[in-house]
């Protein structure tokens, strides 16, 4: 039997961190090996406020959670939160210009590119972009537009931004947490 595949998942939060580590099955379906929850410090409404107590909190979750499931935690999807997260709708236009006047991958790309050059101040950054859907030629509701034919692809998309310094520091603190458990682990 080969390694097991693990993923996990570190949610920072005001009140609490919590971290979750699953064995990943062969079929894809994930069984919860671990958790480690620990009372929050350093953050206040989603944002860091001191990033000392928070890189602790967060060692400290990701400690219990490798304790629980035998596992270590060598890679983790972060959820953001907080006020600095901002999301609205967005459009986007593009002409189809193959001769054919067939909508390809290519031209999706390119009209979800059009909606999010959305205008925002320099410390806010895309997070996300949820294609809500299309329009060819005026025909609205289209979820796919691959294959069809037209001469206008229009698109809407949810954009989700952020502030680029809340994001920063959380990932400081992520990583910190990583250094931090290497140093004390490696003086032993």
């Amino acid at each position: 039997m080969g390694k097991r595949r693990t993923i996990s998942a570190i949610d920072v939060g005001t009140t609490k961190v919590c971290t979750l580590i699953a064995e990943v099955g062969d079929n894809g379906q994930m069984r919860i090996a671990g958790v480690g929850t620990v009372p929050s410090k350093g953050m206040h409404k989603g944002m860091v406020v001191n990033i000392n107590e928070a890189k602790e909190t967060v060692r400290d979750s990701v400690k219990r959670a490798e304790q629980s499931s035998g596992y270590k935690v060598e890679s983790a999807y972060i959820g953001v939160t907080g006020r600095h997260i901002t999301g609205k709708n967005e459009t986007g236009v593009v002409a189809v210009t193959r001769n054919d006047r067939l909508v390809r991958p290519d031209d999706l790309r390119r009209v979800l590119q059009n909606a999010q050059s959305v205008k925002m101040g320099a410390e806010q950054r895309i997070l996300h972009m949820i294609p809500r859907h299309y329009a060819v030629d005026g025909q609205d509701g289209v979820q796919n537009p691959v294959g069809m034919h037209g001469f206008k692809l229009d698109a809407e998309a949810h954009v989700i931004t952020t502030g680029v310094s809340s994001v920063q520091n959380l990932v400081k603190c992520i990583r910190g947490w990583e250094l931090m458990w290497r140093t004390s682990f490696s003086r032993h």
